[in-house]
């Protein structure tokens, strides 16, 4: 067991380590930033057609290019705000669990539910949702997992 004095050392480098990692987190780590930022949520597919069609009605979006490219296609909000979504063909099912997912707000949950179940989505019911959850979640036609989240805009 080490002596008080080097107990009280290592509690303060810890506080150090905490209270920098805070200011971090509060800046953001904007000091190098430059231009970087997200510029699409890409999901993959192993059938184009289908994904394009679920997404554009799902999210109300529109093809950014005049053709869809069965290798890579890109949809974007009609209004131009937001990020786009691209949609890319892969060789390979959806993996369990998928590492990055989409999460849909909206005040009308259910509704957006049905609406999503009716366009092809399948409500993953196999889930360990915690008793407070907020959230359900849905598979689009290829099997990537995403949520849709009862959420009132502020």
């Amino acid at each position: 067991m080490s002596d008080p004095d080097e107990r009280l050392a290592q509690r303060l480098t810890e506080q150090d380590e905490t209270v920098r990692v805070t200011q971090d987190a509060r800046s953001g780590g904007l000091d190098d930033l430059g231009d970087l930022g997200v510029g699409a949520v890409v999901i993959n597919t192993q059938d184009m057609g289908r994904a394009v069609r679920f997404w554009m009605r799902a999210l109300g979006y529109r093809l950014r290019d005049n053709d869809v490219d069965p290798d890579f296609t890109v949809l974007v909000h009609p209004g131009g705000v937001g990020v786009p979504v691209s949609l890319q063909r892969a060789e390979s099912q959806a993996g369990e669990p998928g590492r990055v997912h989409l999460d849909l707000y909206t005040s009308e949950q259910e509704r957006h539910i049905e609406r999503l179940v009716g366009l092809g989505a399948t409500r993953v019911t196999e889930w360990d949702y915690p008793s407070h959850a907020d959230w359900v979640v849905l598979r689009d036609p290829d099997g990537n997992v995403f949520c849709v989240v009862d959420h009132v805009g502020e």
